[in-house]
């Protein structure tokens, strides 16, 4: 992003303006001047970053080296506001240019609330929202994700919807789609391939995508790594797609079959060369039902062992309460537990198929606490179909159960539950079912809070959860009506609940009563629903047969135990076979190693760094700053000294933060080493430093030395395009801990200040200065100072050592 970019005047108006700024690590986009395909979140910066399937879809897509690739997300809501009122384009991050620009826009859905932030994002692009409407200088609009099983709401709005794993079948759509011909003759011919659907072109069967097995070649390993703040701020290693275990109610048990597994060899693989080229403190295990990889004891072996090797931390998915029994072993559990009983009652839970009974819960829930967990929180959802205040009483009594266990350990009010309204999905036994409106979901609701003693209950908006029904079952013709509608009016960040306007959809809504009536009634289940079309695992059939072994309430063993049960998803593919037995082999989850770690050893030098920001950079916040170099001594193959527990950390000390928006030259870190010869360093090239950051100077001393922070007196400080020297005197006139204030060039003044004199903060000392402008100014502090044998001195030269760069 450069001084042209149509944002900077504005991003000292919002928060966290670093996630506008983009330049992070890992963030290549590949050839210039090749086809352009921006991929979009639509969702902001902090959610996008934490979306795996974006971040598969731009690997494999950069791995051809055919496409140059650009990421877009949707602007937060004060961002947005500001872009509105100004009329500034929506921008890309990465190689900015206006979201517009480009020849494939191809957005990522994982979820139906999304559908709305689309279409308010197609018309912030400046883009015809209906594909009737454009033209050849438009770029072809394209949809994938798991979202779009039932792409029917969004049928009006998109050119080409890809359906499945972006591995089978996503470069080839591209390639098609940026080729040769009109824009028609690239649809039409793209409309052919498998997995894609071309609204225009008529509705036809299309079979949702499975990679047949998981190539170590597509997962992403130099993911980009954020400079701001998001949701999982982590590595991610998938290490399996798909579940078999068949609970009603889920949709991606039904999207992702059959499994595929990676190695534990692979996944270990990937997880170092993820940690090694990102830097990241923490990474975490991704994967539908982490208690049914089939080789779960080598695998928490293999973390184990990276954990203690790499000393990160390496989170692993929640596990079933059985297994969760059988594997705890001897290990200690740190934080809080996380169990999914999903209902109240067993009788209840065997209609859903999840087959789990009460004593299993509570065992689970005893041995968290005999483990040492801190709290367990159990998952429940409401307003199910058949179900009776007596089934929500068992939520309450079970939930009772888990707090009187807590109790016995020593952990009173340490337990919590969280309601989800239940929204029926397409391609699932539970598809036919209506769905309750929300009061009467917030009556249920309210009835367990009524029971909670000593519990605590937390749920989600029954609001929301219509919207999410009206959404996913949604037809062609009015929801999509419905949607623009609402976002005509102002809707949008549907899954915000600060920004969730339910006065604007119930009103919309009301105009449109079939689809309210079809959602809170049900549909035939004698029928096919209307996004049969899309083929998407389990056949109709067999989740017709499914939703009448749910009424008789029986279960539906997993395939991966009984065999076969003919749902039609495989269609060829191995899949691997459950070893139940393997649970009771598993080793302790956290072992010790006689070997001293970086954590365990003494600090044997300082590195003291003097490092700048320029450009964009300037708004990186300090806490952003902190990750952003504790990641660089990751990445560094410096022997950095850690911090101890069993959460490591790089031993950093920083020098005085400097207010957000200021550049500068002279900001220092130090570096706590547990070696001390500088012949070892690996610092020939520099530091790993994302673009706009540099290294003015570094400085090697034996043992500890007092931090920057402790050893800085004076702040030195450039002031540029602002009043005149004298002027500026005037301005601050009276103003304690100015040292001294002069001309410095043609265009600025430099001043010299007490650092910790709260009137000769530089953010302050600028607002009469600002004001008088009318404007921003650029603020860069040039050195930081410490006191010497009675001299100021630059930090750098605060203590005898060896001078690297």
């Amino acid at each position: 992003m450069g001084s042209e970019h149509p944002w900077e005047g504005i991003l000292h108006l919002v928060q966290s303006p670093q996630q506008y700024t983009g330049r992070e690590w890992n963030s290549e986009t590949g050839p210039a001047g090749r086809p352009s395909v921006t991929l979009v979140y639509p969702d902001t910066y902090e959610l996008g970053m934490s979306n795996f399937g974006l971040a598969v879809v731009r690997h494999i897509l950069l791995a051809t080296g055919r496409f140059h690739v650009r990421r877009a997300f949707c602007p937060a809501p004060d961002m947005l506001s500001l872009i509105r009122s100004r009329n500034l384009p929506w921008m890309t991050l990465d190689d900015p240019v206006e979201a517009s620009d480009c020849d494939l826009l191809a957005f990522g859905i994982p979820c139906e609330i999304l559908f709305p932030n689309l279409v308010m994002l197609l018309g912030l692009a400046g883009i015809p929202l209906r594909s009737a409407d454009r033209d050849d200088s438009h770029p072809i609009v394209v949809a994938g994700g798991g979202g779009l099983s039932n792409p029917l709401p969004l049928s009006p709005f998109i050119d080409a919807f890809y359906l499945g794993d972006a591995e089978t079948g996503a470069v080839s759509l591209m390639d098609e789609l940026t080729g040769g011909g009109s824009r028609t003759d690239r649809l039409a011919r793209s409309a052919a391939q498998e997995g894609v659907w071309v609204p225009s072109m008529g509705r036809r069967r299309v079979r949702w995508q499975r990679a047949v097995r998981l190539d170590p070649a597509d997962a992403p390993v130099n993911q980009v790594v954020p400079t701001a703040r998001i949701v999982h701020d982590r590595a991610v290693v998938e290490i399996a797609r798909g579940c078999t275990r068949g609970c009603r109610f889920c949709q991606a048990t039904q999207l992702a079959r059959p499994v595929r597994e990676r190695s534990v060899a692979d996944i270990e693989s990937i997880a170092r060369r993820s940690i090694a080229s990102t830097g990241w403190e923490d990474a975490g295990l991704l994967t539908l039902s982490f208690s049914d990889f089939t080789d779960l004891p080598a695998l928490l072996a293999a973390v184990d062992g990276l954990e203690k090797e790499l000393a990160v931390n390496i989170s692993r998915p929640s596990l079933r309460p059985d297994t969760f029994v059988r594997l705890a072993g001897g290990s200690g559990i740190t934080g809080r537990v996380t169990l999914a009983p999903e209902a109240g009652s067993e009788t209840f839970r065997r209609r859903l198929n999840k087959d789990l009974g009460d004593a299993q819960v509570i065992e689970a829930v005893n041995a968290a606490f005999r483990l040492g967990a801190t709290g367990v929180k159990l998952y429940f959802m409401a307003g199910l179909p058949g179900e009776t205040d007596d089934d929500l009483r068992a939520i309450a009594d079970l939930s009772s159960e888990a707090a009187r266990a807590a109790s016995r350990a020593g952990r009173s009010g340490s337990v919590s539950i969280s309601i989800s309204p239940f929204v029926p999905k397409p391609h699932t036994p539970l598809q036919w079912c209506g769905q309750h409106p929300p009061q009467e979901l917030r009556r249920r609701i309210a009835l367990v809070r009524s029971m909670a003693r000593r519990f605590t209950v937390g749920c989600n908006d029954p609001d929301a959860a219509a919207l999410e029904g009206l959404m996913g079952l949604g037809d062609g013709t009015e929801t999509p009506c419905l949607i623009e509608e609402a976002v005509a009016h102002g809707a949008g960040f549907e899954g915000w609940k600060e920004h969730f306007r339910r006065d604007i959809w119930k009103d919309c809504a009301e105009e449109h009563p079939a689809l309210l009536e079809r959602l809170f009634s049900g549909l035939d289940p004698s029928s096919d629903p209307e996004w049969s079309f899309v083929e998407a695992g389990s056949s109709v059939g067999f989740l017709r047969e499914e939703y009448a072994r749910f009424l008789r309430g029986e279960a539906t063993p997993d395939c991966r135990e009984s065999g076969c049960n003919g749902c039609g998803a495989c269609d060829g593919i191995a899949v691997p076979a459950l070893r139940p037995e393997s649970a009771d082999r598993a080793p302790s989850v956290r072992s010790s190693s006689g070997l001293p770690s970086k954590a365990q050893r003494p600090v044997a030098a300082t590195l003291r760094i003097r490092f700048g920001r320029r450009g964009l950079s300037r708004f990186t916040s300090q806490l952003d700053l902190t990750r952003l170099w504790m990641r660089t001594a990751r990445r560094s193959g410096l022997p950095v000294a850690l911090s101890a527990g069993h959460v490591t950390r790089p031993r950093l000390r920083f020098g005085p933060a400097l207010p957000l928006g200021f550049e500068s030259t002279g900001e220092y870190i130090d570096i706590l080493l547990c070696e001390s010869s500088s012949t070892d360093l690996p610092l020939d090239r520099g530091l790993p430093l994302p673009e706009g950051f540099f290294v003015t100077g570094a400085r090697l001393m034996d043992g500890r030395i007092p931090s920057p922070e402790g050893e800085a007196g004076i702040a030195v400080y450039r002031i540029s395009d602002l009043v005149s020297a004298p002027d500026a005197a005037g301005l601050l006139e009276g103003a304690g801990g100015l040292l001294a204030m002069e001309p410095d060039g043609n265009d600025g003044i430099r001043i010299t200040a007490v650092l910790g004199e709260p009137a000769s903060r530089p953010d302050r000392l600028l607002a009469a200065m600002t004001s008088a402008r009318g404007g921003p100014v650029l603020v860069k502090r040039v050195e930081i100072l410490g006191e010497r044998d009675g001299c100021p001195v630059p930090l750098l030269s605060m203590h005898e050592g060896v001078d690297l760069f």
